[in-house]
């Protein structure tokens, strides 16, 4: 069993919270002007002022007027009765509507983890975009709902932790799973205020910051305050544990593989590469459309189909158009049948400038698909065994993408060597013994 942390206690005076958790260097008498620049430092000072506010005082447990705010949840949802066999946790999301391959896997995990006799289980959202979730869940999990729009980190979370408190009490929840670190900040007040413990679940991986300046500022919150940080790869954990210094268990538990249903594959593929994702940037997808460019001349009966939906949309389209591959460049928007594209397509292209542990290659995997990845930071080369079943390529170079894409393309003999081989390191992705993980790190930490 592993030591949890201590728990948080101030005195009165509540010295020195600010030297922690604001940036490197940062002086606490900072100018109006300078905190005038800094929306990233404004919200922090908020947000700790709430806290030292929030926090006990000689024992005692500062009790938040929650009934003036009310709790949005789902109309269907009945009472729960407690019960003391059963360790009462939630799975908290930014929205588990949204198609995702973050919403994917805690569907997954909220469903595994309600089939077992020693949970009860429920999913919490900020906000949810849809009336039902992208993924299936087991029509028997609560869902409850804390706002109804999205709300940025800032001002506007402090009402969301007082709705969060009042939902922990009403549910007498023991355990809270944060599907982001940036939910933290809303989490460990709640902490502070009822005892829960806070599972804090990286799906991107500790240096990646996504172009926002607040997440760094999560990270120090994590790292000091979250009773577990569950990163998807050891090597992730062990930049948690060396760069963010957690005075708490840091214990990688990776994604599944074999959640979906199963299928043998089929006698005959399609000619189609396949990618999907958010078409965000970090994904990468124009990078996809300049290896076609370098492919369809010698291939030109081959599609590369890109599945999903995002802002990149129009910008994606104009380059298709730009370079005239209107016929084998496809953009196919959102699928909610994934599994019969794989089964459909050939080769599995991955061309993300980031990733925690992609569930799509995961996915192509389990598949049996042959697949070209960046080799970038994190992910890809915990899942591909480079010339064995898939290829790994520097980030940026589509050169090379386009080599290796023309290679798999004209030797079936080698495309079928790599399907044979796809589940030649798939043991560790077993959904039974990720649950099993999952399942001992929660009893572990109710104890």
């Amino acid at each position: 069993m592993f030591q949890m942390s201590a728990a948080v206690s101030l005195s009165a005076t509540r010295p020195c919270i600010f030297p922690a958790m604001l940036p490197t260097g940062t002086a606490i008498h900072e100018s109006a002007t300078c905190l005038s620049t800094n929306p990233s430092l404004i919200f922090m000072l908020h947000y700790l002022s709430f806290l030292i506010r929030s926090l006990p005082i000689s024992g005692q447990c500062a009790i938040l007027d929650t009934d003036r705010f009310d709790l949005s949840a789902k109309e269907n949802i009945m009472d729960i009765q407690t019960q003391s066999d059963k360790l009462r946790l939630c799975i908290f999301s930014g929205d588990i509507t949204r198609p995702g391959g973050t919403e994917r896997v805690a569907a997954f995990l909220a469903d595994g983890l309600a089939a077992s006799p020693r949970f009860d289980v429920s999913l919490v959202s900020l906000t949810e975009s849809s009336d039902t979730p992208a993924f299936p869940v087991n029509d028997g999990i609560p869902r409850f709902t804390l706002s109804e729009k999205w709300v940025q980190p800032g001002p506007g979370y402090l009402r969301v932790i007082r709705r969060l408190l009042r939902l922990i009490r009403r549910e007498k929840f023991s355990v809270i799973i944060d599907v982001d670190t940036v939910l933290d900040l809303l989490s460990v007040p709640c902490k502070w205020l009822t005892g829960i413990r806070v599972v804090s679940w990286e799906h991107f991986h500790y240096t990646e910051l996504l172009g926002t300046s607040y997440r760094s500022l999560c990270r120090k919150i994590t790292c000091r305050f979250s009773d577990c940080i569950v990163p998807l790869t050891e090597r992730d954990a062990g930049v948690w544990r060396s760069s963010g210094h957690p005075s708490c268990p840091v214990i990688p538990i990776p994604n599944p593989a074999n959640y979906l249903p199963p299928c043998a594959p089929p006698a005959r593929r399609g000619k189609i590469i396949l990618s999907a994702g958010g078409l965000v940037p970090i994904k990468g997808f124009e990078d996809v459309i300049q290896a076609a460019r370098q492919v369809i001349p010698r291939f030109p009966d081959w599609t590369f189909l890109i599945v999903g939906d995002g802002p990149e949309k129009e910008h994606l389209l104009r380059l298709i158009r730009q370079y005239h591959l209107e016929d084998n460049v496809i953009l196919k928007g959102y699928s909610s049948d994934m599994p019969s594209l794989y089964l459909q397509s050939s080769i599995y292209l991955l061309t993300s400038r980031s990733e925690g542990l992609p569930m799509v290659l995961l996915e192509a995997k389990y598949y049996r698909l042959p697949t070209i990845s960046y080799d970038i930071e994190n992910g890809p080369s915990e899942i591909l065994l480079d010339g064995t079943n898939g290829y790994l390529v520097p980030p940026g170079r589509t050169d090379l993408l386009a080599e290796k894409l023309c290679a798999l393309i004209e030797d079936d003999a080698l495309r079928q060597s790599f399907s044979e081989h796809a589940w030649d390191n798939i043991d560790k992705f077993d959904k039974d013994a990720i649950l099993n993980r999952w399942t001992d790190l929660l009893l572990n930490l109710s104890a």
